[in-house]
């Protein structure tokens, strides 16, 4: 990230305020990625490390100061031992990015198998302080894959009491844990994911331990609205010493169906294992294909509950390196016995210098075929090399 701060050239922090943040970091906890995990492990909540209240995207002063100290295993420095990037928590504009390369390689139960090159990720960001500690403008661009297009673009009115905030305009939907992996069923099958923004309102307050957030959008992934009705989305949290949990919620009506979500979150760390879980409730009323079936077929009037849920675990093997292991899980339709699908991951993450971070996962998935589900990949075997560079 670099800050630019008005009537100046970048700079390093000054050393009384950089021995304040280096001191709050080390009493945080050690290395750990910037992620749920990180939250966990360290118990920050989102907001400690980006601008974004619930998390992702651009990184604040403290969160590009932690990037560039305590993650990485090696440490580089520039002009006499300073930071890389300069990280000014006065600065009134500041930029970062996050681009992810990756080679899969896929191996279905029949056929022939896939290996492929992909940029599964590719974003900007920025933040400009109109008004310093009250307003600011946001933006989290996409350059890829698929096109340029703004995931992000909003104004944030900020207010001290309460820690609240108001916010206006593209963002991502509070619920759940905002895992970067949009594969994970709890963001693929819930479909709040970073593929999914939407625009409207939210609010919320973090005072303390509590976080609450509270989102009134249209209810249509960002495209255009067709009807008066508006999605509800809701987060709260309540953190402890060592653990936390939350409840999130929704409700909207789209394209003739009613969908209603509640879940449950929680997570907590012992030393270095830290651990992550959710369950999901989904509902959707209204004409629905049957389970299975092929889009564009028979619809009937129906409900369909749904069950989705994640266990997550993270090993801080030493300063740098993370065994993760996670384990995802949906019923995709509880009035059918016979449908239950898995998907088991275990991986290594390694960051041996700032700003670049390695990853190798070894992925399972097993349920009925295809044919039966009518979701591709329901019995793939997967192996993901990937080359993640942040600032």
């Amino acid at each position: 990230m670099i800050f630019l701060r008005r009537g100046s050239r970048p700079g390093p922090l000054p050393s009384a305020l950089a021995a304040v943040l280096l001191a709050i970091i080390s009493l945080g906890g050690r290395g750990a990625r910037a992620e749920p995990a990180f939250a966990v492990r360290t118990g920050y909540r989102c907001s400690q490390c980006h601008f974004n209240r619930t998390g992702g995207g651009l990184r604040n002063s403290f969160g590009s100061l932690y990037l560039q100290t305590v993650l990485p295993q090696r440490q580089l420095h520039w002009r006499e031992g300073g930071n890389l990037l300069p990280a000014d928590p006065d600065a009134r504009f500041t930029i970062g990015a996050d681009g992810r390369f990756q080679w899969l390689n896929i191996a279905p139960p029949r056929g022939a198998r896939v290996s492929s090159l992909e940029i599964p990720e590719a974003n900007i960001y920025a933040e400009g302080r109109l008004v310093p500690g009250w307003l600011s403008v946001y933006l989290d661009a996409k350059g890829g894959p698929g096109g340029a297009s703004a995931r992000e673009l909003f104004a944030l009115l900020s207010a001290q009491k309460w820690n609240a905030y108001l916010k206006a305009g593209k963002f991502l939907l509070p619920f759940g844990w905002r895992l970067p992996d949009d594969s994970a069923y709890i963001r693929q099958f819930t479909s709040f994911s970073y593929l999914t923004p939407d625009i409207g309102l939210e609010m919320g307050i973090e005072p303390g331990r509590w976080s609450a957030h509270l989102a009134i959008t249209n209810g249509t992934a960002g495209g255009s609205e067709n009807n008066r009705s508006k999605q509800f989305s809701f987060l709260g949290v309540r953190r402890f010493s060592i653990w936390r949990v939350g409840l999130s919620g929704s409700n909207n009506i789209a394209g003739g169906i009613r969908t209603t979500q509640a879940g449950l979150l929680g997570g907590a760390n012992f030393g270095r294992l830290t651990l992550l879980g959710e369950i999901d409730r989904r509902e959707e009323h209204g004409r629905l294909a049957p389970a299975g079936g092929v889009t564009g077929g028979p619809t009937e009037v129906a409900t369909r509950h749904q069950l989705i849920s994640l266990l997550e675990a993270d090993l801080l093997v030493s300063r740098g390196i993370d065994i993760k292991f996670t384990h995802d899980w949906i019923d995709p339709d509880r009035n059918v016995r016979t449908d239950s699908r898995v998907r088991d991951s275990l991986g290594v993450e390694y960051i041996p210098y700032p700003f670049l971070q390695l990853r190798v996962f070894y992925r399972r998935s097993d349920g009925p075929p295809p044919s039966v589900t009518g979701f591709e990949g329901s019995r793939n075997k997967q192996v993901d090399l990937e080359a993640h560079m942040f600032f």
